[in-house]
């Protein structure tokens, strides 16, 4: 993947149209169902306040003669896309990321996970200051009639020790909600955990019925390691430049796209997504391929092993040649279009706690992300955000009287198959009945189980102390039922 932001060249300014063209694309890929003052400022501002404040971080945007070498992809009707490489993601967690660890002021704490946060309602401050002659006095707080975030319980994995975090700012930047199904492009942490703790809050989550499917996760039915099944094909591959036909054998160079758009393979994802869904039930097919040979798209082999050199490699060691044979692909859960809802500077409704990235909601994506716009909003929100938590929290945050977690009457469970087999029946319901193509006797059918699922986890939650495994999967749980019940409200998802 990369961002997507209208270029500055030679800070040359861009071109009205420029930013229009981006508007339209934006708001005809969320169906309308979007914030369009949310996008105007946006993409008007995703350059300076996105890309630029990366590149001064060190990120190695790849370049060409002319400065920035942004390209087109499906969904976009200019070229505006700009990577690093092929690893655009990865290139920018890990400059950003040699930077947080070189801070001395910075503890990163690997290896916990958050369980719940901490509101000011439920806890009596205690706040500590010195008198007159200099004695220490000690006073409670009026407790505000704002109800304000101020940290959260976290368990330490490996000590299996829940700890306090106290915090005057926290933010929610869990990523998405992708594994709540069984074929996700995810990483193993997108189990909606911000989503699920903002929700039992007791606030609202937004548009959680629109959950986008890449077209081209690569079919892989015996991977060696798990995280073969979440390998994207890039859009690049079947976008202006090269051009690549999904077809439905390996003889085939019959784009059968054409069939339900006149952009055929190079149409946006939700159409391309769901042509590929309704063929795969049509015929009874496990993937179908994606043509990227010389023979249909004109480029060289060398071409294509140059540009694409880590797509090249991972098809190669599970036994496809890109530049002579189609690769197989499938539809995989990718981007959750709905979160929580935030302002223009990542703010939700809870005061002190901010949600960025996938967990949040902008307003921008409305029923379906156009592609690369996802990252360049974590980005250009997260750094909105920050700015905002540095003028508007007191530092240092006294948090003093914030109680420990306690475990009550819980016990240490025996019995883990209980969860492991919550977690795959979730997942299934979630693919078999909630996928791409739904109905509303599908969803019925969901939301029966699904209600069941979450009795049996709220009484696992009392009965026992908290575990990864289970935590993700109370998580998952929550974020299957709202999915549901807004599939249910809003019969056009």
């Amino acid at each position: 993947g990369g961002m997507a932001a209208v270029p500055v060249t030679k800070g040359q300014p861009p071109p009205e149209e420029a930013f229009k063209a981006h508007i339209r694309d934006t708001v005809r890929a969320a169906c309308g169902l979007c914030k369009r003052e949310v996008i105007e400022e946006f993409v008007r501002n995703a350059w300076e306040k996105a890309i630029e404040p990366l590149i001064a971080e060190g990120v190695p945007f790849t370049t060409a003669d002319t400065g920035y070498n942004p390209q087109q992809e499906p969904g976009h009707t200019l070229p505006r896309i700009v990577h690093v490489g092929s690893e655009t993601r990865q290139a920018i967690i890990e400059t950003l990321l040699a930077r947080v660890q070189a801070l001395p002021t910075v503890t990163i704490l690997e290896h916990h996970m958050a369980i719940d946060l901490i509101t000011s309602s439920k806890v009596d401050l205690i706040n500590q200051s010195l008198g007159p002659s200099g004695e220490t006095l000690v006073h409670p707080t009026r407790r505000s009639s704002v109800d304000a975030c101020i940290g959260a319980y976290v368990l330490d994995v490996r000590q299996n020790f829940v700890i306090t975090v106290a915090a005057g700012a926290t933010f929610l930047a869990t990523g998405g909600a992708g594994r709540v199904y069984l074929y996700s492009s995810n990483m193993d942490t997108a189990t909606g955990d911000g989503i699920a703790m903002y929700y039992r809050l007791g606030h609202p989550i937004a548009n959680l019925e629109f959950m986008q499917f890449h077209p081209t996760c690569f079919y892989n039915p015996n991977p060696k390691n798990p995280i073969e099944r979440r390998v994207l094909i890039p859009e690049a591959l079947r976008g202006p430049e090269y051009r690549g036909r999904l077809v439905l054998t390996k003889t085939s160079t019959e784009d059968f796209v054409l069939n339900y758009s006149p952009l055929g393979s190079g149409g946006g994802r939700d159409v391309v997504a769901q042509a590929i869904d309704r063929e795969m039930k049509v015929y009874g097919l496990q993937h179908v391929y994606l043509n990227v040979t010389p023979e249909v798209t004109g480029m060289s082999a060398e071409q294509l092993k140059k540009d694409y050199a880590d797509v090249y490699k991972h098809c190669l060691v599970a036994g496809v040649d890109i530049t002579k044979d189609p690769i197989p692909v499938v539809p995989a859960a990718h981007f959750t279009c709905g979160g929580i809802p935030v302002d223009n500077n990542g703010c939700t409704a809870v005061p002190g706690l901010y949600a960025v990235g996938h967990t949040s909601y902008t307003g921008i994506h409305g029923a379906n992300q156009l592609s690369n716009n996802s990252l360049t909003e974590a980005v250009y929100f997260s750094f909105q955000a920050a700015a905002h938590a540095l003028r508007h929290t007191p530092f240092p945050f006294q948090g003093e009287g914030v109680p420990e977690w306690e475990i009550g009457r819980a016990v240490q469970s025996k019995d883990e198959i209980q969860v492991a087999y919550h977690w795959d029946e979730v997942r299934r319901l979630m693919w078999n009945l909630v996928g791409i193509a739904r109905t509303a006797e599908r969803l019925l059918m969901a939301k029966e189980r699904i209600e069941t699922i979450t009795a049996e986890v709220n009484r696992y939650y009392w009965s026992y102390t908290v575990s990864l495994e289970f935590l993700e999967l109370r998580n998952i749980t929550i974020v299957a039922a709202l999915l549901i019940q807004s599939a249910l409200r809003r019969t056009q998802s």
